[in-house]
């Protein structure tokens, strides 16, 4: 099963306003019971338009549990735009993933969301209202209460944690795709002695690039994975501080021209409006309603 395979629910066009008013939402998975609850709180967000695409590294494609499909068709009732892919195990299955969730959200507001993290109805909306206050920003975080617990908390910058608004321009953009397909996160399988955070680099990432962390401490989201445990990286402050000159070395090699910032990338300029026909909106309506 690919991409080809299971079309978004709506194509909507996408002009300057429209990008500027939207939010791109990626979901990495690899088959939490959460998944669904996940989907359909982001689903049942107000007065904001999204779009969200899943990567799937499970063993076997969330696809085919009723949850998922259940929260499909909430999708397709609530004409929000819902892509899905299945990459599949892997033993850097979290990187690998993140660098497919990254080459498909072309949007300047980009919310990478974990699939054990729901959040209260307009809370895409409070953070689209702090981000529009900005010609440019870094990320805009909520209060994720059960997180775990970690060092970067106690910093003067705010952590970029799962579920906050980034701004991506194609700097940005292109950055985010050397780290994802560079690295080993402490969520992948690899064994390695030099692996890195992603919240850690985020949060340092935007700092180099001197874009404001913005905290909203009265936007609550809610991890629901009660069974993990608050410290869970080894050798924490090594990581952090791994991940920290990483971000700085690749926004300098970026500013030196060793790594491209036009390519290969999606275009994160404005498009022409895409149309099709009736017939092959209702067909590519089927694979999520069957």
């Amino acid at each position: 099963m690919t991409l080809s395979d299971l079309q978004p629910t709506l194509e909507a066009s996408v002009s300057a306003d429209d990008n500027d008013a939207r939010i791109d939402i990626g979901i990495l998975t690899k088959g939490k019971p959460t998944l669904g609850m996940a989907l359909a709180s982001l689903l049942l967000q107000e007065d904001v338009p999204i779009r969200i695409h899943v990567v799937d590294t499970s063993a076997r494609p969330v696809i085919n549990r009723d949850d998922v499909r259940f929260a499909l068709r909430l999708a397709a009732d609530r004409r929000v735009q819902c892509s899905y892919e299945y990459s599949g195990e892997s033993d850097v299955a979290f990187s690998a993933g993140k660098a497919r969730l990254i080459r498909a959200l072309n949007g300047r507001h980009v919310c990478l969301m974990d699939d054990d993290v729901v959040v209260p109805s307009k809370a895409l909306r409070q953070l689209l209202d702090t981000a529009l206050q900005y010609p440019v920003y870094g990320y805009i975080s909520p209060f994720c209460k059960n997180s775990p617990n970690v060092d970067l908390e106690s910093g003067a910058r705010p952590p970029c944690s799962p579920g906050s608004l980034i701004y991506q321009d194609a700097l940005v953009h292109r950055i985010l795709i050397e780290y994802y397909e560079t690295t080993v996160d402490v969520l992948d399988q690899r064994s390695t002695d030099q692996k890195v955070w992603e919240t850690a680099f985020l949060t340092a990432l935007f700092e180099v690039l001197d874009r404001p962390a913005i905290r909203q401490p009265d936007l609550v989201t809610y991890h629901l994975d009660y069974y993990e445990s608050p410290r869970w990286i080894d050798e924490e402050r090594t990581v952090i501080a791994r991940s920290a000159a990483i971000a700085h070395a690749l926004v300098r090699r970026l500013r030196d021209g060793t790594v491209d910032p036009r390519g290969p990338s999606p275009d994160l300029a404005p498009r022409a409006p895409a149309r099709r026909s009736l017939v092959r909106q209702a067909r590519a309506l089927l694979p999520w309603i069957r």
